[in-house]
């Protein structure tokens, strides 16, 4: 039998519109009823509009959708006002999760060939109205870039100037760190003595990842960039073009020393320093002819880059051959038991929690129906106070139902068992799948394991 989601979406005004919570409700039960499909879930959006995807109960119907069939909505402005987001719904989510999507007043039904036929039309239409925007803006990008004016993407103004009119004019301040850093660097050769020689001289540091960016960006000659090619500016340049052409010769040379680092790290992205909050990086020691071998280590990244914090932390650098061995064999000894232990013994349920929540949606606005002359802040405020509640109980629900409830029995036995025979994407993604974040502390390391 068909599992259908009825979607129900009601805002203020929509109550003198005859759109009621009851009224779609009725109609589309019967339709099901009709239609001999079996009602799996309702799911209600009391007091928000249909301009916006962020509903919590629409979310929650997406992330439902591996256990329907059929999504139903009274009216497909009940869905969304905007055709785009539609669309989107039904093609990127409900049709890719083969589920079905109808409208009772539109008779649209991608469940028959007529209906899927409709969703076409519309998808060519919406297809060429998107097209036509890119293409308006792409043509403006490249107008403004050929006039010498830097694209205006993005609500910030590059490092070394502010934005004025749609013009970039030098932030004289910025410019002499700019001007510094670049000096710098050609006599060091080091974006991290870069960073500790500026500390030195009471400039505020910027991270690693934004010097590298601003050492090889032609913005600073005078140049603006798009699509690839490069356009005179009309702004002021801050660097001469024989300086950056030398810097990119440096850079070049040094091109690709950290770029598999990461890659290497099993454990990347997932440690945290006990210490200061911030995360641990991947380090080697450089090979030289006194030390033929090259080492590796995790290391808090507030100690790697001193110069990017106030102060330098303290916390130990593990070894990392050490402390990804380590992390395996407590994954490795993982029981059965262990990890039941580790689940909650009282198991709430946040679905019924969610049913009450609608269910008092539902009696205020129909008490507003009834009641016109009913203060209408008192209802959006009661109304967004509901919605706030439904809004904490489904962030219960996410915490409580992570992705690794899905680790079943079976799964930790072949983990104790094959492990060692996985490549090193494989051993990641196992290891991302069942660790939540490592915290070190000292000697101290401690495991959040996700379940």
């Amino acid at each position: 039998m068909t599992k259908a989601a009825i979607y129900i979406r009601v805002s203020t005004q929509d109550q003198v519109e005859n759109y009621s919570i009851e009224v779609q409700k009725e109609r589309l039960e019967a339709f099901c009823k009709a239609k001999n499909w079996e009602i799996h879930n309702i799911y209600i959006d009391g007091g928000y509009s249909g301009a916006s995807l962020e509903r919590p109960d629409l979310q929650r119907l997406l992330k439902d959708l591996k256990t329907i069939d059929a999504v139903v909505v009274y009216k497909l402005d009940r869905l969304s006002r905007s055709q785009k987001d539609t669309l989107e719904l039904i093609e990127e989510h409900f049709l890719k999760n083969k589920v079905d999507f109808v409208s009772i007043t539109e008779t649209l039904d991608t469940s028959t060939p007529f209906g899927k036929a409709m969703i076409g039309i519309l998808s060519v239409f919406a297809q060429l109205e998107r097209e036509t925007i890119a293409e308006r803006m792409r043509m403006g990008h490249i107008k403004r870039a050929e006039n010498g004016l830097r694209g205006m993407g993005g609500d910030y103004d590059p490092a070394g100037y502010f934005r004025k009119d749609g013009n970039l004019i030098v932030n004289k301040e910025e410019a002499a760190h700019i001007q510094r850093a670049y000096d710098l660097y050609e006599q060091t050769h080091s974006i991290t003595q870069v960073q500790e020689m500026l500390k030195l001289e009471g400039y505020k540091v910027w991270r690693f990842r934004r010097y590298r960016d601003i050492l090889s960006n032609p913005l600073y000659i005078g140049l603006v960039s798009f699509a690839g090619n490069l356009y005179e500016g009309q702004h002021e340049s801050i660097i001469s073009k024989d300086q950056f052409e030398r810097v990119q010769r440096l850079l070049e040379r040094h091109k690709g020393n950290n770029a598999h680092k990461a890659k290497e790290s099993l454990l990347s992205g997932l440690i945290k320093c006990e210490h200061c909050g911030e995360s641990f990086v991947s380090y080697s020691t450089g090979i030289s002819k006194k030390n033929p071998k090259k080492y590796y280590y995790y290391m808090c990244r507030a100690r790697r880059f001193p110069s990017e914090y106030d102060e330098k932390c303290n916390n130990k650098n593990w070894s990392r051959p050490k402390l990804e061995s380590l992390v395996i064999n407590e994954l490795k000894n993982l029981t059965i038991e262990k990890s039941r232990s580790n689940k909650k013994d009282r198991i709430v349920n946040y679905e019924k929690q969610i049913k009450d929540i609608n269910k008092k949606i539902e009696r205020l606005i129909e008490l507003y129906t009834t009641n016109l002359d009913m203060d209408k802040d008192i209802l959006n405020k009661q109304m967004n106070k509901l919605n706030e509640e439904k809004k904490k109980v489904l962030e219960q629900q996410k915490e409580a139902t992570p992705a690794a409830e899905e680790i079943t029995d079976d799964m930790l036995k072949d983990i104790q068992v094959a492990f060692d025979e996985l490549d090193f994407k494989g051993k990641q993604i196992v290891i991302n799948k069942f660790i939540k974040e490592i915290k070190i502390d000292d000697k101290n390391v401690i495991i959040e394991w996700r379940f």
